[in-house]
């Protein structure tokens, strides 16, 4: 058991300093944004990246991480088209998660008066 604490003390600690995760370089969340509708995202992801869209695509949740969203976007599961460096640079793909990283969460249903009595 000891064994196993110390093990992921030291896997936990390996993602938590600078060479174990890498950084997103600094984008603009307002440049983001704008590229989220050029491309159509919205279509599938919803709006605000709250999923729902014409295939019920999920949404792009919060501190989704740098190095997977790059993944998920070059090299996409499921139904999800790819979007090559030649379609959408890294400075362009910096700008999209620095606009999904600056939308704060929705409130919780319980927390919206109006919604308290349904």
């Amino acid at each position: 058991m000891r064994f196993a604490v110390i093990s992921f003390a030291i896997v936990a600690a390996s993602f938590s300093t600078p060479g174990g995760a890498q950084e997103a370089p600094k984008g603009s969340a307002e440049r983001g944004k704008k590229l989220f509708a050029e491309l159509n995202c919205y279509s599938c992801h919803g709006t605000h990246a709250q999923g729902g869209g014409r295939n019920s695509e999920p949404p792009i949740p919060a501190g989704y991480p740098w190095q997977g969203f790059v993944n998920q976007l070059r090299k996409p599961r499921l139904d999800m088209p790819p979007y090559e460096e030649k379609l959408v640079s890294t400075q362009e793909v910096a700008d999209m998660f620095a606009y999904f990283s600056s939308i704060k969460a929705a409130p919780a249903a319980k927390d919206i008066p109006q919604l308290r009595n349904f």
